[in-house]
């Protein structure tokens, strides 16, 4: 019988209970027991002994420099279409959704071995057959090993992480509440796992606002960050996870947990949407790996503009290394944003679209 798609909409969830209920709608528990898998995992295997009997510079350990013959030897050998393959299908029997894995090291690294070194400590196992044979069997670690390859560390764990961007906004809040006391609808577009999403919670909680004359969205395409920010679950990172409760717990006294609600939405498909926003937060995505075609950016930020009320403000920012500024100079940004009617302001770390009122 099949699992239900997780709720496209869900409130913070800080009960243990609720919590575990909804894991196990998220996830397959147990054994996968699946013909097919394990007729991959055993191709795997003899695969794997091939390679391993055959390849001159071992295999993969930590800090092994992997060379361009290291790759394509490993590639003729081990190709990573067919653990790629293998984990696919290991996903769809796990999960209740189809899994998009555009961003994990499993469809960018060039190679195995590379995908090796990209994946978290635990699941560093050089051998895919006997990663996915005990992914299959042991449910524990099969959730562990999931939300590092889709929540990973290297995502950020910061629910302050462009402080002057929120200077910026508190002055611009301030400028608000003089002309409208109408309610502040926000929404944090591509929020990953949500520490940005209850930072600005916290945000609008310290410049007076009351809870009920605000309210904030968080939006992301990948359901399983949807489930981490709404429950504050990464169980493969225990140091972020309790930093994520503790201010959640922080919030709670405010009020301003229960104005959080997540959705999930794809800003290339769905920004376009018929609700409007005061705040729009759109960091850490335009112009990155996963958004940086013209085409692609031209249509989110219309998208985004579509949903700004008048009066509005996007703002965004990045941390992005000189590589991406190198193919999405931050004058793109700007030409994009003034493009759609917006008046461009430096804002921080980043830069603001403010729409007329």
């Amino acid at each position: 019988m099949p699992l239900p798609h997780p709720p496209a909409c869900i409130r913070p969830v800080t009960d243990p209970d609720e919590t575990r209920k909804a894991l196990r709608r998220l996830l397959v528990p147990g054994v996968l027991d699946d013909h097919d898998l394990q007729r991959h995992i055993t191709r795997l295997g003899e695969r794997f002994r091939v390679y391993a009997g055959t390849v001159p510079f071992g295999l993969w350990g930590e800090g092994l420099a992997i060379t361009a013959e290291m790759r394509a030897t490993t590639d003729l050998l081990l190709p990573l279409k067919e653990v790629r393959r293998a984990f696919r299908l290991l996903l769809r029997r796990a999960l209740p959704f189809p899994p998009d894995m555009g961003g994990t090291p499993l469809q960018t690294a060039p190679s195995w071995p590379d995908c090796l070194e990209r994946l978290d400590p635990p699941f560093r196992e050089p051998n895919p057959a006997r990663l996915l044979a005990k992914l299959a069997d042991d449910a524990e670690f099969r959730t562990r090993c999931i939300f590092s390859l889709f929540v990973p560390r290297r995502h950020g764990a910061n629910a302050d992480r462009y402080p002057a961007q929120g200077d910026f906004l508190r002055q611009w809040l301030a400028t608000r509440g003089r002309r409208c006391d109408k309610q502040l609808r926000c929404l944090d577009a591509a929020c990953g796992a949500g520490e940005g999403t209850y930072g600005l919670a916290r945000l609008l909680a310290e410049t007076g606002l009351e809870p009920h004359s605000f309210c904030i969205v968080g939006a992301s395409r990948d359901p399983l960050e949807i489930f981490a920010a709404a429950h504050g679950f990464f169980p493969h990172d225990p140091p972020r996870q309790e930093a994520f409760r503790l201010l959640r717990d922080e919030l709670r006294p405010t009020g301003a947990l229960g104005r959080i609600r997540f959705i999930a939405a794809d800003l290339t498909a769905d920004a376009g949407g018929t609700e409007t926003f005061d705040v729009i937060l759109c960091n850490g995505i335009l112009g990155g790996p996963f958004m940086h075609e013209r085409r692609i950016l031209e249509r989110v930020v219309a998208g985004l503009a579509n949903r700004l009320a008048r009066g509005g403000i996007i703002l965004a920012a990045d941390r992005f290394h000189v590589g991406w500024k190198r193919i999405v100079p931050p004058e793109l940004l700007v030409e994009i944003l003034a493009g759609k009617g917006l008046s461009v302001v430096t804002a921080g770390e980043g830069i603001a679209g403010i729409r007329g009122g």
